[in-house]
Formats: structure tokens, C-alpha cells, sequence
């Protein structure tokens, strides 16, 4: 059941259609009480006071230049959930250096599916928020992410959960998730929560490495070990000691140093090439990989009895596709990092935008994100950051592509309007008949696309009445 609430509201009320406003007052009342004011320093007053769920501004309430009041308001109340709406297209690019003290952006137009989800996350983040106990973890956590991470999805305040509980252990740890997820921010924030957190943390990846030497930087080596060997060098387990390792795809570590390691885990000592004595050394290992290592095991590419010892403690990054939600928080935090110090040429970011970026599968995840982002900035040319201001190879590779075997079949040709058709019913099923991104991806007008529907009969009118109805 959805706990009760309690909701402050900041709207100058400078529309002339106020009735989107009117509708999120209307919805947040079904969820609890809301206390309504139009200025920022009512706003303040009434924190000063009493604590809020969440506190939702309006976008508009940026246009004088106020936004210096939420850094106030942040010291007054770190962990407070603020929420932006906008009934606009767009949003404002000045709330970029404000992410880590926001817990979401809606666009109130869209209430319907927006706003339920944002209210469940504020449960849960809210429950997360009272379930940390040290001082370290609180110090961490912020309305728009966790230490390092951007990001307040349900499947990343349940990572953030599973974090804050293991990091205290001492037991080996095995994060999995796809590239660019997150894996060694992860490991880093486990570190910093541990107590060796005055201790070093040592990264090392296995798959960036040749084999040959990969045995050299783990375990070090002593002068003379081999030609080149002018010196003693400590490798990356000793030089971890009373710290944290952390070996990142620990999948692709070839077998026969999968053995060295498992010694090292079970008596807790290394032998440094060239060398006859051993070392001990006290560590916390983490670990990492992108790939299935019990598909690995059965191919004979990695020990079961190693992955035994790293698997005590399983955690799964989710990848982006799976935490669209954090899409708006995590487009803020780069144009953040993107217009720092630049001539801000871009003033706007479309929902269009988001809402493109959500359709498309990055495999590269977050990583990937930054830098289409990067290429966006640097491909635009308005004020407003567009979808048409990604790369255009990157959005011909994320349109669904038709089965070739059937648009040219063995010993036939077929007639090129048919073709025309399928490919567009194909990709409006797979954006679930949105017509804006339909006509970004396939670079043709949103008119064109509404007059090849009535051409071929394709029954996507309620969609159409949907975006109609929102550019009326």
C-alpha cells in the first residue's frame, strides 16, 4: 500500500492555461496532502517548518534566476526528494548543475504513467533513506543518485540497497552486468563504505592485459626475474594490502593464472616472479565481469571451483534499458559536465530527446549514453537539444530492421510500396506506435508518416490521436 504523504508545491502561475498544473495538483491530492506556494521564499519558510515527502517545483520558477535557493534548501534538508514539472516541450538547461540534489523531472502532460512511477520510487527511496544506519552510507546518498552513481530507479535503489548491506562484510564479492553499466564504480563505492576505506583500492582489468604479463602485475616480480627486470616491483596484490582489490572481468583471466589465484584465496599468500618466498597480504577481493561464467565453465574457459570462491556474494548491474527512468536525471548530469565552462549554446533539452534515447538499445549502457550526448552537443545547432542532433549512423543502426529474406524472396521481387509498408508497421510495433520517434528514426516528416498510415490502412489511429492531441 502507498504510504501517505505529504507534498509542497512551487508554482509562480504565469501560464495562461493553467490546467496542466491544475491536473498535477489534482493527482498529488489523491496521494496526500499538498501545501501550495508561488514564490521561493514561502517555499523556504514552509521547509524551515515541517518536512515534505517531496517538494515539487515548477520549471517555470527558474526563470529569474532563484535556483541558487534549492542549494539552501539542500543544506537545510540533504536528503529532500525535489521534483520538477514542466508542461513544456522542453526543459531548462540551467537546472543541469543542480542533478545530485534533484530526485526527478516530469513532464505534467504525461501525468498518467510519470507520476505513478515517480511516486513508488519516492516510497522506496524514502524506506532506503531510513534503513541506512552509518553516517558514511547517509553522507553517500542523494536525492538523484548514490555516491558516484546517477540514478534513482527501482532496480538501482535495490543495488544501492545491496551495496550498503555487503560493503561492511568482508566476504569476496562478484559483480555481473554489461559494459559500461557500472561494475567499477560499484567496486569503488563498496570501498568507500568498507572500513579499509583509508586503506588503498587497487583496479586492475584482466581482459586490458596480455597474458604474458598479466601474471607480473598481480603478483609482482623481483630483480632478474626476467630480461627487463631491472628493479623489485610490487604487483597489484601487494600493493593493495589491508585495502581492496578489484580485478574487472575477471572472466577473461586465462586458466593458468585462475589457479595462482585460488592459491592466493585460500592461504592468503603470493609468490612474486623470480622470486622463493612468499608474502602474505590481507585483502578484500572484488570482482567483475560482463560474461555468463557458468556458460564459461561448461566451454572449459574457467574454473568452477574458482568461481565457487569469487561467487560468495552475487551482485547484478541492471543495464540502461531496464532504468529508463533515470534517463532525465542521467541527460542532466552530462550536459552538466558537457557545458562547464563553455559558451552555452544549448539553453534546451526536448523530451523528444529523452524519449528517443529510451527507445534505442544502447549496448555500451551509460558509457555509451556520455558520449552519443557528447556527439548531440557538439551536432547541434539551435538552442534546443533535438533528436535529430544525434549521429545519424547511430539512429539508422537503432531502427528495427525488417527480415531480409522477406523483403526480397528467392526467385521474386516485390513491389516497393510493399516493402514501404512493412518496414513502417514494423517500426511503429516496435515504438509502440510513436510517431514522433517513428519519424526521426526513419528521417521523414511526422506529416509523411501520418498520411502512409491512411495510405496503407495501418491501424495506429489511437497513437495518432494521442500526439495530436498533445500538439494541440
Amino acid at each position: 500500500m502507498a504510504l501517505k504523504h505529504e507534498f509542497l508545491m512551487l508554482n509562480p502561475r504565469r501560464r495562461k492555461d493553467p490546467q496542466p498544473e491544475i491536473m498535477l495538483l489534482q493527482h498529488l491530492k489523491n496521494h496526500g496532502q499538498v501545501t501550495q506556494t508561488s514564490d521561493w521564499v514561502s517555499l523556504f519558510n514552509y521547509m524551515s517548518i515541517h518536512t515534505y515527502s517531496a517538494i515539487f517545483i515548477s520549471c517555470a520558477a527558474f526563470a529569474d534566476e532563484h535556483h541558487t535557493w534549492i542549494k539552501d534548501l539542500r543544506r537545510v534538508h540533504p536528503h529532500q526528494a525535489i521534483i520538477l514539472f514542466s508542461a513544456q516541450q522542453d526543459f531548462d538547461t540551467r537546472i543541469a548543475n543542480e542533478t545530485s540534489k534533484l530526485f526527478g523531472v516530469i513532464r505534467i502532460d504525461d501525468l498518467s504513467a510519470s507520476l505513478e512511477a515517480i511516486l513508488e520510487r519516492l516510497d522506496k527511496y524514502t524506506e532506503f533513506t531510513k534503513s541506512l544506519g552509518s553516517k558514511v552510507s547517509r553522507k553517500l546518498l542523494r536525492p538523484g543518485g548514490f555516491g558516484d552513481f546517477v540514478g534513482n530507479s527501482l532496480p538501482m535503489l535495490d543495488v544501492y540497497r545491496q551495496l550498503t548491506r555487503v560493503a561492511t562484510s568482508e566476504y569476496t564479492v562478484l559483480i555481473q552486468g554489461e559494459s559500461g553499466s557500472g561494475k567499477e564504480l560499484v567496486a569503488r563505492t563498496m570501498h568507500q563504505l568498507s572500513e579499509r576505506r583509508t586503506k588503498p583500492f587497487v583496479s586492475i582489468n584482466c581482459a586490458a592485459i596480455p597474458a604474458n604479463l598479466l601474471e607480473s602485475e598481480l603478483f609482482g616480480f623481483e630483480k632478474g626475474a626476467f630480461t627487463g627486470a631491472n628493479q623489485n616491483k610490487a604487483g597489484k596484490f601487494e600493493l593493495a594490502h589491508e585495502g581492496t582489490l578489484f580485478l574487472d572481468e575477471i572472466g577473461d583471466m586465462p586458466l593458468e593464472l585462475q589457479v595462482k589465484l585460488l592459491r592466493v584465496l585460500e592461504d592468503g599468500k603470493i609468490q612474486p616472479l623470480g622470486s622463493v618466498k612468499e608474502k602474505s597480504v590481507n585483502i578484500r577481493l572484488v570482482t567483475a565481469t560482463h560474461k555468463n561464467l557458468p556458460e564459461q565453465i561448461s566451454k572449459g574457459l574457467f574454473r568452477e571451483d574458482l568461481h565457487y570462491r569469487l561467487n560468495v556474494i552475487p551482485l547484478k548491474l541492471p543495464p540502461l534499458r531496464s532504468r529508463t527512468a533515470d534517463l532525465p536525471l542521467l541527460v542532466i548530469f552530462f550536459l552538466e559536465k558537457l557545458l562547464r565552462g563553455e559558451d552555452q549554446t544549448i539553453k534546451r533539452v526536448s523530451w523528444e530527446l529523452i524519449e528517443t534515447l529510451a527507445s534505442m538499445d544502447l549496448l555500451g549502457n551509460v558509457r555509451e549514453l556520455e558520449n552519443m550526448l557528447t556527439r548531440s552537443v557538439f551536432q547541434s545547432d539551435g538552442p534546443t537539444l533535438l533528436p535529430s542532433s544525434i549521429m545519424q549512423d547511430e539512429m539508422v543502426e537503432s531502427i528495427p530492421k525488417p527480415d531480409l529474406d522477406r523483403v526480397v524472396e528467392p526467385n521474386s521481387i516485390r513491389p516497393l510500396w510493399e516493402i514501404e509498408k512493412e518496414a513502417l508497421q514494423y517500426t511503429l510495433i516496435q515504438l509502440k506506435g510513436n510517431i514522433s520517434q517513428a519519424a526521426t528514426q526513419l528521417q521523414i516528416s511526422r506529416t509523411a508518416i501520418y498520411r502512409k498510415i491512411k495510405k496503407y490502412d495501418l491501424d495506429f489511429s489511437d497513437n495518432q490521436d494521442q500526439e495530436e492531441s498533445k500538439d494541440a
